[in-house]
């Protein structure tokens, strides 16, 4: 599963939301705070999220851990396994290549679920 995490010159929400825009993405911004390590997961669309404030940590699915801080860009396609640790506190904004309301529940798929077709 081919990700990539890159780190950029900060840039602020109403930034990264009209970057997401240009990408003909669906945008949102939130609060990402995790006082425990979360289970590894997927999710069913294309994502891009920069890192607008705050710190913490995401884990891949072969424990790869990546520190996270303001101007850190995810981009990820559907499937990509990962999970957020314990101690992260970030605000962020998301771009997916689906609208939010055809999102399926839930949102934090269990691995054992994931079609082949997004594990290659």
């Amino acid at each position: 599963m081919e990700y990539e995490i890159t780190t950029v010159t900060p840039i602020t929400e109403e930034e990264a939301l009209e970057s997401v825009a240009a990408m003909g993405f669906h945008g949102l911004a939130f609060d990402d705070i995790q006082d425990q390590d979360e289970t590894l997961h997927w999710h069913e669309f294309d994502a891009v999220t920069w890192v607008i404030s705050g710190t913490g940590r995401i884990a891949n699915e072969h424990g790869k851990v990546t520190d996270l801080q303001p101007g850190c860009r995810l981009q990820a396609p559907a499937g990509f396994l990962h999970r957020t640790l314990a101690g992260t506190n970030v605000r962020l904004v998301v771009g997916t290549n689906l609208p939010g309301e055809v999102w399926t529940s839930p949102l934090n798929k269990e691995p054992a679920e994931r079609p082949t077709a997004l594990s290659s």
